[in-house]
Formats: structure tokens, sequence, C-alpha cells
């Protein structure tokens, strides 16, 4: 029995997709397989290219192939006659829940649901996910199993002797920045908190949107933050876990996750998160993070103060954290992803 990977959708510079692929690929080599690397840029020409491969090549490849299963680290898959099954992993629906005009939203619209319907098997990464699929596509819950993310121990570790970092003083947000996020509000609520104290600092992490980023930068000229708030791209996995480090608290006030891994990674750090409720990073966070209505500007800039001016909170959540971070790894993730498969080539 032979499993098919099918990694295209693995880009060159991976962000989650590629991050969680990689992270479980070594587990699921283990097995008889045949991988197909991906390697794209990840732009639209290179999407649509994937997909039209995918709908043409990949049932035929898997015949070649004389494979039992095909298994995609992402929603992408044929449609048509399931003659060889697939399993898929999803991570969020959020170009269903929070559409915007590109190409992934239409995709996910006319294609992911009749992917997710007609698929032997659907992996995903949190409950809150698990029951969006259920609720927007119609998948019954015993089509779906969750297997949380992981992180890699031995680089987003905590300094030794960490003390609080009354030096560098800066609130840390990581991921792209989509309108869920809700980075105009974290922009006011750090504005308010700003002006009392000039030496702090807001570092915003990630992928610049094509129209959201722009909107930022004027607010940020809006406000009078210029000097205070620090735009980074891309930022490679190598360099997280510093930035990470030395940073105040996460601030993740976003409005919708289906996982929230940037809490986990900042957790193992030793940094202390501000998230939401009601989303997936209430799960992933448990006790271990402050919680707040994301809606409301004065509860994050309050969390934010917090942190800012009591050590002994400080410290508190920080060791929270960790406890609850050491619930978590690439290992369990792998080894449960590789249990699952193994019984449906089993059978």
């Amino acid at each position: 029995m032979t499993l098919l990977l099918n990694y295209r959708p693995v880009i060159q510079r991976p962000t989650g997709i590629g991050v969680y692929a990689n992270a479980v690929l070594p587990y699921l080599q283990g097995l008889p397989h045949v991988l197909i690397p991906g390697g794209q840029t990840g732009g639209v020409p290179d999407r649509l290219v994937r997909l039209l491969w995918t709908q043409a090549r990949l049932r035929s490849t898997a015949q070649q192939q004389k494979a039992s299963l095909i298994f995609t680290p992402a929603p992408e898959g044929y449609l048509g006659c399931q003659d060889c099954p697939q399993v898929v992993m999803v991570h969020d629906l959020r170009p269903l829940s929070h559409p915007e005009r590109s190409f992934q939203s239409l995709y996910f619209r006319h294609w992911v649901p009749k992917l997710l319907r007609s698929c032997f098997h659907i992996v995903t990464n949190s409950e809150h996910t698990a029951q969006e699929i259920v609720s927007q596509v119609g998948v019954p819950r015993t089509h779906l199993t969750v297997i949380p993310l992981g992180f890699d121990r031995q680089r987003f570790a905590p300094a030794p002797a960490k003390s609080h970092p009354s030096i560098s003083r800066y609130f840390l947000h990581v991921g792209q920045a989509y309108p869920h996020k809700n980075i105009d509000r974290l922009l006011r609520a750090f504005a308010s908190i700003a002006t009392h104290d000039p030496t702090v600092r807001l570092v915003l992490a990630g992928k610049p949107h094509p129209s959201e980023t722009q909107r930022h930068y004027q607010l940020v000229r809006q406000l009078g933050l210029i000097r205070q708030v620090q735009f980074r791209s891309y930022v490679p996995e190598s360099d997280l876990p510093d930035l990470y480090r030395g940073a105040l608290a996460l601030v993740y006030p976003s409005l919708w996750e289906g996982f929230g891994l940037p809490v986990l990674e900042a957790m193992a750090c030793g940094l202390p998160v501000i998230t939401s409720l009601g989303t997936a990073t209430q799960e992933v966070a448990g006790d271990a993070a402050v919680l707040i209505n994301p809606l409301s500007v004065e509860d994050l800039a309050n969390a934010m103060l917090n942190f800012l001016g009591d050590q002994e909170h400080w410290h508190r959540f920080r060791q929270k954290g960790l406890v609850r971070a050491s619930q978590f790894s690439w290992d369990n993730t792998g080894l449960e992803l590789r249990s699952l498969i193994s019984r449906f080539i089993a059978d």
C-alpha cells in the first residue's frame, strides 16, 4: 500500500500551511510513499497552474503510482470519481467566513466545499475549525479529525534567566495584515498607552496586505505613532524566536482564527500573550493568556498596560504560557497524523 503525498501547495517561503506540511513530512515519510514536491512562488498564476494540474493529473498520478491514498496538507484535491481516496488538511475557512476580492476566496467559494464533501476524510487543527466545516460545508463531524498544531521545541524556547524586558519595551504582533487580524483596533489601543510612555514600541511582523497595510500606514501617521510603530515584512522562522523573547507581550486580538500558531510559539518562548475570546485562540491558549473582547479598544489597551507596568503580572502569565505550550509539539502532531493515515491505508 502506497501513500501519495501531494506537496505541491507548499510554496518557497512557507507560512502556516508550509510550516505544518514540512513539520509532519518526516513522520509520513516513514510510511511507504511517493512525494510530489512543491516549491512554487505562491502567486495567482502558479495557483491556477497548480489547480489545473490537480484536477487533470493528480488522480492519474495516483493510479500510475498504485497509491491507495492521497494526502494533501492543504484543502486542495481533485473533484469527480474518488477512486483514489483523498485526505486533506484544512487549516481554516477564512476565505469563506471573511471573504475578500481574491483568487483564494473564489477558490474557497466554488471549489473547496465540493472537495471537502467528496473527500474520504478531513484533518483540521482545532475544534473551532471543525465546527465551522460542519456548519458551513455540511460535512458530518465523523468525517473530521482534530489534530492540534505544534512547534519546534528546540527553536522556540525561552531565554535563560528571563527578566521583565524593561529595556527593549515593545509589544509584538505576528501575522499578515488581513482585515480580520484587527490591526486598526490594535493601533488605536497602542496609541492610548503610547501617549503616556514615549519609549514603548509596537512591532507588526508579517507579510504586507495589498490594501490593508497602506491603510495601517495612514492610521499610524494620523495617530502620531511613526516613531513608535515598526512594520516588518516576512520574518523567517529562524528569526522569530528572538523577536518573541525580546517583547513585552504578543498582542493577537484577531476577530477570527482557525488556530493561531503565533500564540503557541510566543508562549513557548516565555512571552505572555494577549488574545481574543470566542475564536480558536481561546481554545489554544486556555487560561494561560489574557483573553479580551477583540471589539473593545479599551480592553485591549488595559491588557497592554498591565504587562507594561506590573512585573508580577508579566511573570505569572509567562509561567502559565510555558506550562500550556509544553502540552503541544510537532512530535504529537506528526505521530497522531501518521497513526490516522496508517489506519486508512490498512483499511
